[in-house]
This record gives C-alpha cells, sequence and structure tokens, in this order.
C-alpha cells in the first residue's frame, strides 16, 4: 500500500516592519517625514484613533492624550496591533508615552522577534521599573525632566540590567520639531543611529 505524504510548502517570511509609537503629538508630518527615511515599512500608532489629529501646543496635546485614557489605555491598545502584526514586527522606535507605552507591552511573548526596541525619554517607566522586557531595548533618557530625575532612573534600570542612557544637556522631547525641547543636533545623532541598525535588516 502506498503512502501519499502531503507536505505544505512553507509560507513566505513577512517582510521585516518597522513599528513607530508616538508621543502625545499623535501622527504629524513630522512622524511621516521620519518614517519615510527608513529603508523597510513603517507601522506608526498614535494615542489618537483619527490619524491626521494634530495639536497646535503640547498643553492640549497632553489634555487630549489624557482625555483618551492616557498612557494606560495607549498601551493597551498597543498590546493589540503588536499581537496582531508580530510576526513581521523586527524594529520599535517610541518616543515618550510612545516609549511608555511600549515599555509596558516589553515582556509580552509577541516582543520577543523584536530584533530591537528604542525608546525615547519614555517618563512613566520610571513607574515600571521592575518590566522585564523579552527582547532587546535601548532606553534613552533626557538629562533635564520637570517631575523626576531622569539620572537616578538611569543608574537604577542599569543595576537592574537594563541598556539605559541619559543624552546630556537635552529636554523632553528632543527628537520632535514639535516640541519645546526639540535639538536638531541630538536628532539627527540619533536618526542616524536609526537608520544604521535598521539597514542591517536590509541588507540581511
Amino acid at each position: 500500500m502506498s503512502v501519499i505524504v502531503s507536505v505544505q510548502a512553507p509560507a513566505p517570511a513577512s517582510p521585516p516592519v518597522l513599528l513607530i509609537v508616538t508621543d502625545v503629538f499623535g501622527n504629524t508630518p513630522a512622524v511621516a517625514s521620519f518614517a519615510r527615511q527608513f529603508p523597510l515599512p513603517c507601522l506608526t500608532v498614535s494615542p489618537f484613533s483619527g490619524e491626521k489629529t494634530q495639536y497646535p501646543a503640547e498643553t492640549l496635546a497632553y489634555h487630549a492624550f489624557i482625555a483618551e485614557g492616557g498612557v494606560a489605555a495607549y498601551a493597551e491598545n498597543l498590546a493589540r496591533i503588536i499581537e496582531e502584526h508580530q510576526s513581521s514586527l523586527r524594529y520599535a522606535i517610541g518616543f515618550s508615552a510612545g516609549a511608555s507605552a511600549l515599555w509596558l507591552n516589553s515582556a509580552m511573548p509577541a516582543m520577543a522577534g523584536l530584533q530591537q526596541a528604542v525608546l525615547f525619554y519614555g517618563s512613566r517607566i520610571r513607574d515600571h521599573r521592575e518590566v522585564k522586557p523579552v527582547c532587546p531595548m535601548r532606553l534613552i533618557f533626557a538629562e533635564q525632566e520637570a517631575a523626576f530625575e531622569p539620572a537616578e532612573l538611569v543608574a537604577d534600570l542599569r543595576r537592574r540590567n537594563q541598556d539605559a542612557e541619559l543624552v546630556k544637556g537635552s529636554k523632553h522631547g528632543f527628537m520632535n520639531p514639535y516640541s519645546a525641547g526639540f535639538c536638531l543636533k541630538t536628532q539627527e545623532r540619533f536618526m542616524k543611529e536609526l537608520l544604521d541598525l535598521t539597514q542591517i535588516s536590509v541588507a540581511a
């Protein structure tokens, strides 16, 4: 008796995707310009349901963010998106509230496929220092914060074996041209590092 074995061809691997998680300003033209510089597809997540929602001032953006549920709601929505796209996510970049939301999800199994996550000035990380990420994470903090002492947080995270660093002379928002803390020189420095990081995936 002959036996016929059906062998299913493996599904093609999903192309690598970069996840960008915005700050309270949402998906602004600056974020779109940022995403276009990368050599791989980007999935941008904003705390607001309307992709074109924009606020002319940081205070207005922050109040709108709180009205949407703050960091907890942002992290919850982000978790669903990560689960949905986990097979293709390879890198993640988060800014401010987006960085905090990524950190809150960094222990979930769906994050294990990421090669690197880079989190910029995620202030609320200070309230969840015990989190143990399942993927490599680089935590970058501004030296000047109004609500807490970043140097203390960085030192504590390092004691917990986290890759944390302080950017000397910087203010919260140094990567965002809409923020009062924006610094073009610092933004250009990290942009180059991020591009170099993601180029590895394209070349592989």
